[in-house]
Parts: structure tokens; C-alpha cells; sequence
């Protein structure tokens, strides 16, 4: 295992990439997706509480203040007065669960994107082997996260206490102070200590996301061999390449070699080149070639034409023109249209000639 491990140094593909982000296999810092909730958590209750929690505890005061006005005896009352607690609870908890979740959402897909991991959706039945499941929490990447958790607890604890120490000896003075002002003192207390946790956990993030992508990337690295064999994969097996491309080739000749009986002329080099020609008259078009050929191919086509009783005419430099500059199934550019036009005339007469006789 780890000789295979050592051989995987080469970076991964896209595609590998994208099959990993499909098996739901993305970099991704739970501690950084903590230190976005616990700012939002902290936004919340310096900005948002104070304005949500106004109807519960207006609703609190009158408890305290008036409690002889609160009429709890008849059923009705008291049904009334349970649905306003629940109302001015669920006004003062909803805006801030609200902003808790989108700021988890938040910091997950500003990490990983948007991604739709279909692999999560795979049943195995090894899932509910014991083994597998003692394995996985006794592995080296659970002992990793379970070290990280201490590290990041003592760390965190380290601070808390470096913040609060001082602060011990203003707290034994609060129980003399009128209760705003130990209102006050608590809340700057607080404040102080969570910007000293929320520091040391953003430097815990920090280091924990790079070190996210970087564990991702070294367990997604390749070997030479399996960059080669996806390679192949996506530009497809040279040999079936070959072989499909020969078959395309044939299927073409025999398509171009079943027009020439069809053709109106064969224009030869004599013996290197052969051009036929279509051209049907009343027709706008300009004659087209309908197939040509050099060497062994050019004499197929004159043998064909020979059976078919197509004429051949050479004309060396307008065959080895028309085999340079046109296609199949393309027409003759209009600087071969006199050449040619002198040809099909001269044939045409020919075939006249040969009727009348």
C-alpha cells in the first residue's frame, strides 16, 4: 500500500476530479464552516436579538410588573396566553436559526460549489459490516481529526483563558454595581472573550483549509500508468481508431466507385490521375466530381468506366488540377470551367455522332 501510495505522484486529471466531486470527494474545512456560523452567531446576538426579543420580554415585564393583570383560570385565558408565549418565542428564535443556516449553506458552498454527489446515494452492504465501521473510526485520517479536535480544544482553551484571566477580578466587583451597569461590564466581558475564541479559531481555520486541499489532492494523485490509461480512454484505443477509420475509407470508395458508371466523363493523367465528372444538362449547376483516384485507384475507376462504356479523355493538367482542388461531391471552380466545358461538349458530340450511326 504504501508502495503504491509512493508511486502516485502525478496530479490529477479533470475527469478524476470530476468523478470524485460526483462521489461527494471535495476539499472542504468543517472548522472553517464553524468560524462563519460562530461570526454569524455573534452578529446575531449584538444586532438581531435585541430586536427580536423585544416581545418576549415586553411580555416578561408584565409577568414581573403586573403579574395580578395575567388571568390564567378559565381555560380560554390560558390557552391565549400559552399561544402568545409561543408567538413572541418563535419571533425572538426564527430570524437568528434563519441566519444560522444560511450561514452554514453559505460557507459550504463558497468552499465546494454547488454539488449534486450521486455516489452518496450508493447502497453497499458493507455499510452494515462491523469491521468496516471499527475500521474506519480507528484510521489514520479519524486519529488526524480526532488529534486535530484536541489540538483545536486546547487551543481554544488556551485563549479563553488568557482573555478571562484578567478579567476575574472585575467579576468579584459586579455584585456591588447597579444591575445596568453589571449588564454592561458582562456583556464587554463576553465580547472580549468571544473576539479572542473567534481569532484563535480563525487561525485554526485557516491552517485546516489549505490542509483540506492539500489531503485531497495527495489522495486523488495518480500513477503514470492510470493518467496514460485515462488518456487512452478519452482519446479512444489507437488500434480501434485505426481499424474504424479503414472501414469510413472503404465504405467511401465503394460509395465513390458506384457513382462512376453514373459519371458524363473520366479526364486521365493518362495512367497517375483520373477525375470523372457528372453533368446533366438543364441543370444550373457545374459538373461535379462524383470520384477520383491516383495509381492503383485511378486505374479502378478507368477499368470501371471502360465497362460501363463511360468516355475517358486524357487531359494530364486538368486531371492533376481537378485531383488537387476539388472534392468529392464538390463542383469545378470556375477557372476549369472552359477546360472542361470544351471536354463535355467534345463528348457530347461524340455521343451524338454514335446515335445517329
Amino acid at each position: 500500500m504504501a508502495e503504491d501510495q509512493d508511486s502516485r505522484t502525478e496530479d490529477p486529471t479533470g475527469k478524476r476530479v470530476s468523478q470524485a466531486r460526483g462521489r461527494g470527494q471535495i476539499a472542504m474545512s468543517k472548522e472553517a464552516t464553524t468560524l462563519i456560523i460562530l461570526l454569524m452567531a455573534t452578529f446575531t446576538c449584538y444586532s438581531v436579538l435585541p430586536w427580536t426579543m423585544r416581545p418576549m420580554l415586553m411580555l416578561m415585564r408584565r409577568f414581573v410588573e403586573q403579574p395580578e393583570r395575567i388571568v390564567v383560570g378559565t381555560e380560554p385565558n390560558f390557552e391565549a396566553l400559552l399561544s402568545e408565549i409561543a408567538g413572541a418565542l418563535a419571533w425572538a428564535l426564527t430570524p437568528p436559526l434563519l441566519l444560522m443556516i444560511v450561514a452554514a449553506v453559505v460557507a459550504t458552498m463558497a468552499q465546494t460549489g454547488f454539488v449534486w454527489a450521486t455516489g452518496k446515494f450508493d447502497f453497499s452492504f458493507n455499510f452494515l459490516n462491523p469491521l468496516n465501521g471499527i475500521g474506519k473510526i480507528f484510521s489514520t485520517k479519524q486519529m488526524i481529526e480526532f488529534g486535530k479536535g484536541l489540538i483545536k480544544a486546547a487551543i481554544v482553551g488556551a485563549v479563553a483563558f488568557t482573555y478571562v484571566s484578567p478579567e476575574l477580578m472585575k467579576i468579584e466587583t459586579l455584585t456591588g454595581m447597579d444591575p445596568r451597569a453589571m449588564t454592561h461590564e458582562m456583556f464587554a466581558v463576553l465580547l472580549h472573550l468571544m473576539i479572542g475564541v473567534l481569532l484563535a479559531i480563525a487561525a485554526i481555520a485557516l491552517f485546516d483549509y489549505f490542509y483540506q486541499k492539500w489531503s485531497t489532492l495527495q489522495s486523488l494523485k495518480m500513477t503514470k500508468q492510470e493518467v496514460k490509461d485515462e488518456h487512452k480512454n478519452a482519446d479512444g484505443d489507437p488500434h480501434i481508431k485505426g481499424r474504424m477509420r479503414q472501414i469510413r475509407m472503404s465504405r467511401a470508395r465503394k460509395r465513390m466507385m458506384a457513382s462512376v458508371p453514373k459519371a458524363s466523363v473520366i479526364i486521365t493523367n493518362p495512367t497517375h490521375f483520373a477525375v470523372a465528372l457528372q453533368y446533366e444538362m438543364g441543370t444550373a449547376g457545374a459538373p461535379r466530381v462524383v470520384a477520383k483516384g491516383v495509381d492503383f485507384m485511378a486505374k479502378k475507376i478507368r477499368d470501371l468506366a471502360t465497362e460501363h462504356d463511360v468516355p475517358i479523355i486524357e487531359n494530364p493538367p486538368l486531371a492533376r488540377a481537378l485531383y488537387a482542388t476539388v472534392e468529392i461531391d464538390e463542383e469545378i471552380p470556375p477557372d476549369h470551367y472552359k477546360a472542361v466545358a470544351e471536354i463535355i461538349g467534345y463528348v457530347m458530340k461524340l455521343r451524338k455522332f454514335k446515335y445517329a450511326s
